[in-house]
């Protein structure tokens, strides 16, 4: 696949052109509307580009080609034209770009949607994906707004959010969208460098979940670097470059810039979206990225190798934190076999012995109760997808758990003899007495001939005529079978027990009457508990003071978070050497503190005995090289500390690893920093705090800070609190104290931990 119009990367030496003249042939241009859009997409770039058809078919593009029917990759104009005329011909999309701004190569960045739509196809239960709504986010869209644009012209359900820093290209990419009326699909969002990637507060909602992120960051750390790479070449690039360093040059270069990214993700993990993904100029950043992946024990995750032209290369990673895995072809996309170390695990599944359509029907003696093994083997023929696979095997699980549950339940029931060859007398005397007993307690009262006016005169009440004729005949019915019980003659004294038992059994139909009516049920006023009225008025009031205990938490735990603690720490290397204290809130992230370490060690000119261009060794440390050490737990950046602080997590020697108060401050100053104008006093009380020390300029007023000599944890000890080169503890980690140092587990527990060596040998330290 030629790579039509390449940015500057660290592989954009395309190599020379001939290569176009051979294997040339027309092909179809415009996109289709109907259902076979995916097929012609997929096969668009099979074979390179016809320049000579595209200037038939585009006069601007026949401007600038050449006589020889070759392009001068060389010159900005003619890149930038051959861009805009295959979004056009092959697309459909017209679009406007800057002349200081990259021009995206379309191939190049067509390939990546191409392998989105694989990730996404795959991973989904929906029998039609291609139909499905989805919803990404493009981080650094850039002025051509490329990806959003591919991505909504070849797939009519998807949508993007896409993100920007820079004000010219958020200007370009809005006019891109108008310019092919998409802006009901594609929102632009203005980002600064401070504000994190994924922009929470605007996209975790029910209503709007992400479905993957994508992003193609800035491959160099610094603009020497972009220089040094590009002098490496053999022969000069052959083609321009027209990037813009905001575009080209990041902080820490695209291993930093994806790092960040993992941090986010493992924070928001499923909450955010469905995959993380991002392209690659290096793979040696693919390497170090991968190894992240593993660390942080993602095992989920995705690797694929763009080839455009003749040695052009990108690299692609992603990865999810659901259960769902991508197909083989598309998670494990790297087609050399040096670098089959980077692959994720294989997924595989045994579906044992097929079934042969024509095999000899099912024996009476096969026994019905199959395993799960044995019903996937007869029910699935053939290769199937690991989607499907993973549908038939839920549906035989459900059907077995149906089985089970209809068995236990006639397991429970007892069996109707009635049905059966073999007589049991005991079990049928005792079940004819208890149905003899049910009919005689279950026979309605009804209306016979009454005697109560000539034997019962005194009984008076609602329904007394019809009580005498039911009690004759119960009283009867006890006679008689007193007589055959007994052997006994009736005697006057029997008679008038019968007598009594007349009167007992006339009683007795009156209260079954009165049971059988409806009653009304009322509140028992002796209960402990106070039953609750279900209307929709107290449903409402209900929900009403849910919804308010639920605000109460958050501003409670917005406080929280908004407190500011001082950090006391050192810097260590085998000694330690003093680093000073950094001001954080509860509820910033570990990274986040580690990046004000690094600032403070280049001002405390931390290292300059060792190295003298000790500056420019912090300038070149990302976060990513530092970890944090708190006693002997390593804290992973994506922390709060305010997950340590709310749960009181204890370390070892059971010890808490953030001993800092999980109330919120009782006013408004304590909670946040004031902001007041140079000549106007802050009216607010203090609350006992120290007098402000610090003042920074914010915009047109003075952000005055608190002293930190107040802030809680001020006077902890400094060597609790370690910051460590991570270079320098994969050298040292069998070094003690380094190999005494763990990865911070939530699930285990530390209070009981007797410390050993890597060797299992338990250490004898004086307490």
């Amino acid at each position: 696949m030629p790579d039509d119009s390449s940015e500057c990367g660290p592989e954009m030496d395309l190599g020379a052109q001939e290569h176009l003249d051979q294997h040339r042939r027309p092909r179809r241009r415009h996109p289709p509307t109907a259902a076979g859009a995916d097929s012609y997409f997929r096969h668009l770039y099979d074979t390179e580009p016809d320049f000579k058809q595209l200037a038939k078919e585009e006069a601007d593009f026949a401007a600038v080609l050449q006589d020889n029917g070759q392009l001068d990759f060389t010159d900005p104009a003619s890149v930038m034209q051959l861009t805009k005329t295959l979004l056009k011909t092959d697309f459909g999309l017209e679009i406007e770009l800057p002349d200081d701004r990259l021009c995206p190569p379309v191939p190049n960045r067509h390939n990546y949607i191409l392998w989105l739509k694989s990730l996404l196809d795959s991973t989904t239960y929906s029998p039609h994906p291609e139909t499905q709504t989805i919803t990404g986010l493009d981080i650094g869209t850039g002025a051509s707004c490329i990806y959003p644009l591919l991505g909504t012209i070849q797939r009519s359900g998807w949508h993007f959010l896409a993100t920007d820093i820079d004000a010219q290209s958020l200007s370009y990419a809005q006019r891109n969208i108008d310019l092919n009326r998409l802006s009901s699909r594609i929102t632009l969002l203005p980002r600064s460098p401070e504000d994190s990637l994924i922009p929470a507060l605007e996209l975790l909602s029910p209503q709007r979940p992400l479905d993957f992120v994508m992003m193609n960051p800035p491959f160099y750390a610094s603009q020497s670097e972009m220089l040094a790479s590009a002098a490496k070449k053999s022969r000069p690039p052959s083609s321009a470059c027209t990037g813009a360093s905001v575009e080209m040059v990041c902080e820490g270069g695209e291993v930093a810039h994806v790092g960040r990214l993992l941090r986010e993700s493992l924070v928001l993990r499923e909450r955010g979206a469905r995959w993380y993904t991002s392209m690659l100029g290096k793979v040696t950043s693919l390497e170090v990225l991968v190894g992240r992946l593993r660390e942080e024990k993602v095992d989920n995750f995705a690797v694929k190798e763009f080839i455009q032209g003749n040695k052009t290369k990108r690299w692609a990673v992603g990865w999810s934190f659901g259960a769902m895995r991508a197909e083989e072809g598309v998670a494990r996309g790297l087609g050399s076999a040096v670098w089959k170390r980077l692959l994720p695990p294989g997924v595989r599944i045994e579906l044992g012995s097929l079934g042969v359509e024509g095999a000899e029907s099912t024996s009476r003696f096969t026994p019905q109760n199959k395993t799960t093994h044995e019903r996937l083997s007869t029910n699935t023929v053939g290769l199937v997808a690991l989607s499907d696979f993973r549908k038939r095997r839920a549906e035989v699980l459900e059907q077995q758990e149906r089985e089970a549950r209809e068995l236990a339940t006639a397991a429970a029931t007892p069996p109707d003899r009635s049905l059966t060859s073999t007589p049991n007398n005991a079990a049928s005397d005792s079940n004819s007495k208890d149905e003899h007993a049910r009919k005689k307690k279950k026979r309605p009262a009804k209306a016979l001939v009454s005697f109560g006016g000539d034997e019962e005169e005194d009984d008076d009440g609602e329904g007394a005529g019809k009580q005498p004729a039911l009690s004759i005949k119960s009283s009867k019915f006890k006679i008689n079978s007193n007589k055959r019980k007994e052997g006994e003659q009736e005697t006057p004294e029997g008679a008038t027990a019968a007598a009594a038992a007349d009167k007992a059994q006339s009683e007795e139909p009156t209260s079954a009457d009165d049971s059988s009516k409806p009653k009304r049920i009322t509140a028992n006023p002796s209960a402990l508990i106070v039953p609750r009225a279900l209307t929709k008025s107290a449903l409402r009031k209900e929900a009403e003071e849910k919804e308010a205990l639920r605000k109460e938490f958050l501003t409670i735990q917005a406080a929280v978070k908004a407190t500011e603690i001082a950090i006391p720490f050192v810097f260590y290397d085998g000694t330690n050497t003093p680093g000073g204290i950094v001001r954080v809130k509860k509820g910033d992230h570990v990274w986040l503190f580690l990046d004000k370490s690094r600032k403070v060690g280049a001002q405390l000119r931390v290292g300059s005995d060792k190295s003298f261009n000790y500056r420019r060794n912090w300038a070149r440390v990302s976060v990513d090289d530092l970890i944090l050490v708190r006693g002997s737990i390593i804290i992973p950046h994506h922390y709060e500390f305010y997950y340590f602080i709310m749960n009181q997590t204890v370390g070892p020697e059971n010890k808490l690893l953030f001993d800092y108060s999980a109330d919120a401050p009782r006013n408004a100053t304590d909670i946040t920093t004031q902001t007041t104008t140079p000549d106007e006093p802050s009216t607010k009380p203090n609350a006992g705090l120290s007098q402000p020390k610090i003042t920074e300029n914010s915009g047109g007023g003075v952000r005055v800070l608190s002293d930190i000599t107040s802030l809680e944890g001020c006077s902890d000890d400094p060597a609790f609190t370690k910051v460590v080169d991570r270079r320098w503890y994969q050298r040292n980690k069998h070094i003690y104290p380094a190999n005494t140092w763990q990865q911070f587990d939530p699930e285990k527990d530390y209070q009981g931990e007797i410390k050993r060596d890597p060797g299992g040998n338990a250490f004898f330290f004086s307490k």
